[in-house]
C-alpha cells in the first residue's frame, strides 16, 4: 500500500492540489474518522485527577515527528524521483540503529554497524554529484521524513503502554498541525485548486493512506522486530518497480547500485533481531 502511494498523490497534485495540502485534507479526515473510537477512552484520562494521565511529554514528540515524516513523504513523492526518493526516505534503518542505540540502549552489533555503513554508502551512490552542489528539495524532503519517521517508530515503541488507536490518531493530529504550520512558511497556489483535488485527497486519506498506516502499525506491535523489518522492504521494492513500469521512471546505475546497499543494510539489521523476539523494550512503560 505504501509503494502506490505516489501514484494517487502525483495524480492529485496534477489536479491543482499541493502535497503539503493533501497531507493535512487526508490526515484531518483521518483524524475525525478514529476519534469516535478514540475520545471515549483519552477523555477520562484528560482530568486532573486521573491516575493514569496522558504521557504528554512523549505524545507530543510523537506528533512533531510523525507531522515532519508525513509532509515530507509527500513532498518527496510529489516533487522527487520516485525511485530516487524512495530509496533515500528508506534510510530508515540506519536511523533506527543509531537512535534505538541512543534512546532505547539497545546493542550495537557488528552486524547492525555494517547495515548503517551501508545504508549511508548507498545514499552517497545515489546523491553522487548532489552532494557537492546541494540536494533538491525532494532529496531534503525525504532525508528529513526517513530520519524523522525512525525517530517516531522509536517514540510509537516506547509507548507501549498506549493503546494504538490513540498513538495513530496523535501522528494523524502532528500531519495536520505541522502541515498548516508547513503551508504558513511555503503557502501552495490556492488559484489551482481544483474540486476532483478536494475530493480526491479525502478519498486517498480514508482509504489508501489510513488503510497503510492501520496495516504498518497493527503489524509492528505484533511481529518480532526483524520479520516486520524484512516485510516493509516490499515497500521500496512496489514503489520502485511501480515508478519504472507505470511512471517510466530510468534509473541511473548509481541509483540501482545505491539501492541495492540500502536494501542489503534493511535485510541486515532485520536479520540483527532474534526472529523470536519482541521489539526492544516492548515492556517499557512511559
Amino acid at each position: 500500500m505504501w509503494g502506490i502511494t505516489w501514484i494517487w498523490l502525483k495524480a492529485i497534485d496534477d489536479m491543482g492540489v499541493g502535497p503539503i495540502l493533501i497531507s493535512v485534507i487526508a490526515y484531518g479526515v483521518q483524524f475525525l474518522m478514529l476519534l469516535p473510537w478514540v475520545l471515549p477512552a483519552v477523555w477520562p484520562r484528560l482530568r486532573t485527577d486521573s491516575a493514569r494521565p496522558l504521557a504528554w511529554r512523549w505524545l507530543l514528540p510523537l506528533a512533531l515527528l510523525s507531522g515532519i515524516a508525513g509532509i515530507g513523504f509527500a513532498v518527496a513523492m510529489v516533487y522527487g524521483d520516485v525511485v530516487r526518493s524512495m530509496l533515500l526516505f528508506f534510510l530508515i534503518p540506519a536511523w533506527g540503529v543509531i537512535f534505538g542505540h541512543v534512546f532505547l540502549h539497545e546493542p550495537l552489533t557488528r552486524l547492525r554497524i555494517t547495515a548503517v555503513i551501508l545504508a549511508i554508502g548507498g545514499a552517497i551512490a545515489i546523491l553522487g554529484p548532489d552532494i557537492h552542489w546541494g540536494f533538491s528539495i525532494a532529496d531534503l524532503a525525504a532525508l528529513t521524513a526517513g530520519l524523522a519517521l525512525a525517530a517516531s517508530n522509536v517514540v510509537f515503541r516506547y509507548l507501549q503502554a498506549e493503546p494504538m488507536l490513540l498513538k495513530l490518531s496523535i501522528m494523524q493530529l502532528g500531519g495536520v498541525v505541522f502541515g498548516l504550520a508547513a503551508l504558513m512558511m511555503c503557502p501552495e497556489p490556492l488559484h489551482t485548486i481544483t474540486l476532483p483535488g478536494l475530493v480526491h485527497s479525502v478519498v486517498y486519506g480514508s482509504t489508501l493512506l489510513l488503510g497503510a498506516m492501520l496495516a504498518t502499525q497493527y503489524a509492528v506491535e505484533r511481529l518480532p522486530a526483524g520479520r516486520s523489518a524484512v516485510l516493509m522492504t516490499l515497500e521500496l521494492l512496489v514503489a520502485s518497480g511501480t515508478a519504472i513500469w507505470i511512471g517510466h521512471e530510468h534509473p541511473a546505475f548509481t541509483v540501482w547500485m545505491g539501492g541495492g546497499l540500502i536494501l542489503t543494510a534493511a535485510l541486515l539489521e532485520a536479520t540483527s533481531h532474534q526472529p523470536d523476539s519482541d521489539p526492544a523494550h516492548d515492556q517499557a512503560k512511559p
